[in-house]
């Protein structure tokens, strides 16, 4: 339950404000789940931004194949899938600082 709401907080966030909100979606994961709210961020916006990706493939394929070539071209020729992991890998740390973040921040608040 937890990371399919984090996963759309994740993307709300992303398409209104821009992809580093989705940080804010880990900190509730974190605040929500308590111990352990890093995973929880990390799935649910990591998830969040697969779907995101997914998304963009299947409207825009071509021209996503060329954005990841490039990329992976300015990276040092790295093929269009590690393009995509890296992305990925970005938005599940983003999730999952998040997350930490949420986890202290509750125990903080709880504490007092």
């Amino acid at each position: 339950m937890i990371i399919v709401v984090v996963l759309l907080l994740s993307l709300v966030l992303h398409l209104t404000l821009g992809w580093a909100w989705t940080l804010l979606a880990g900190v509730v994961a974190g605040w929500w789940k308590g111990r352990g709210g890093w995973w929880a961020g990390a799935a649910g916006v990591g998830l969040g931004w697969l779907v995101l990706v997914a998304y963009n493939y299947a409207v825009a394929a071509a021209a996503i194949a060329e954005m990841t070539r490039v990329v992976g071209a300015i990276l040092g020729n790295l093929p269009g899938f590690v393009v995509v992991g890296l992305t990925l890998l970005i938005g599940s740390a983003l999730g999952a600082l998040g997350g930490a973040a949420g986890t202290q921040a509750a125990a903080v608040f709880r504490r007092t």
